[in-house]
């Protein structure tokens, strides 16, 4: 009996080190894709010190603050490794100002879970796992935009 409990133990899915290990993936990932926007937002803004026009301004803008929002999210799921729906309430709360779009925030979300930075197969399993269970919460929680 005690040899089968140890067995479905084994099946209950990642352990907490496995959790963590893919939280802080997940969170290097983030910052990955965090850099490369702020990146291609300051290029933008550079390159647009050239023209007249306020549209592409605007979307050096918004790539500045997603960038700013995926460092908080990083930081989040950092700080509530072993809770990745806390994770998403405090991100909730810390991204209170800034204008974002919930599918932009996904799409991040998805390339930092599939361009991961480590070989360890259980980490990048749980940062998936991690991932689903943020995005979740996240969009659970979402504020609703005014009128809909």
């Amino acid at each position: 009996m005690e040899a089968e409990d140890a067995f479905s133990l084994d099946l209950m899915g990642s352990s907490t080190e496995d959790r963590a290990n893919g939280a802080a993936l997940l969170s290097a990932g983030l910052v990955r894709e965090a850099g490369a926007l702020a990146q291609a937002a300051a290029g933008l803004r550079a390159a647009l010190d050239l023209a007249d026009q306020d549209l592409p301004r605007d979307e050096a803008r918004r790539a500045a603050a997603m960038a700013s929002a995926l460092l908080v999210i990083a930081r989040q799921l950092r700080a509530h490794a072993a809770d990745a729906s806390r994770a998403a309430e405090a991100s909730i709360a810390a991204l209170s100002g800034i204008a974002l779009a919930l599918p932009e925030i996904s799409a991040h979300l998805r390339a930092a879970v599939l361009m991961p930075i480590s070989d360890d197969g259980a980490a990048r399993i749980a940062a998936g796992v991690v991932a689903e269970t943020f995005w979740n919460a996240l969009r659970a929680a979402w504020p609703a935009a005014p009128g809909a």
